[in-house]
């Protein structure tokens, strides 16, 4: 029998948690190992599942929650245990709040209004270390990265220290871009558009180990934590 996929809920309305917990034990590869009501309570049953050696395979983390919110507390449970696998489950479709939420490390975003199936499946997905977000959500994430026209070449006055804020993000952008070889780029590119490792060795004739060697390099050049970040930076500089 396949090992069960592991589910923490956080969500600060006791009937949400409850209704979650209801529809996932109904499948019959999910375990509901705990429940929280806001984001220093997940930090803590997180801490308590490591510290028993139970292992978590994914976190629902809503966002709006009293004491800490969904974001803060994404962020922090990414950079105390860097393999979490959080997928963010709310209501709130705003463009800034997905960013943020990916940002913190979350590998995913979706509304509250998905069915059961897309539940399950964008669950599944996130076990797994990859990426699934509602078309929707998507079209917000990749629509508000699209790349910026270059600025306009500014000759700075003599009194000038420094160049516009847009000048030196699109310098900066650059640079990362001239560090990576030119595989990275192209294994960059399908990250972006949503290939897992194995996908990707079957693409450009690699092995999976090959792959993921060449993300770690990717991650570490680019400064981000996971693909997720690495995708969106990607969009950002155009590549994809």
């Amino acid at each position: 029998m396949a090992a069960r996929i592991r589910v923490l809920i956080v969500d600060d309305q006791t009937l949400v948690r409850e209704g979650f917990r209801k529809l996932l034990e109904l499948e019959p590869d999910f375990e509901v190992v705990g429940a929280a009501g806001d984001g220093e309570a997940a930090i803590a049953a997180v801490e308590r599942l490591h510290q028993a050696g139970t292992s978590l395979d994914v976190i629902l983390m809503d966002i709006r929650m009293p004491r800490m919110d969904g974001i803060a507390a994404t962020k922090t449970l990414k950079e105390r245990w860097p393999d979490s696998h959080i997928v963010i489950l709310t209501t709130f479709d705003d463009t800034e709040l997905i960013h943020a939420g990916l940002r913190a490390g979350a590998l995913g975003y979706s509304l509250k209004d998905i069915t059961a199936e897309q539940l399950t499946m964008t669950i599944r997905t996130a076990a797994r270390g990859q990426v699934l977000l509602q078309p929707d959500i998507a079209s917000k994430v990749f629509s508000a990265l699209a790349p910026a026209a270059p600025p306009r070449p500014h000759t700075p006055s003599p009194n000038s220290t420094s160049s516009s804020s847009s000048a030196s993000t699109y310098i900066d952008s650059t640079a990362f871009i001239e560090q990576l070889t030119e595989r990275e780029r192209e294994i960059l590119m399908l990250v972006a558009r949503g290939a897992s490792n194995r996908q990707i060795a079957e693409n450009i004739y690699l092995t999976e180990g090959t792959v993921k060697n060449h993300m770690s390099s990717i991650l570490g050049k680019l400064g981000v934590r996971d693909r997720t970040q690495a995708a969106l930076h990607a969009k950002e500089l155009g590549l994809a």
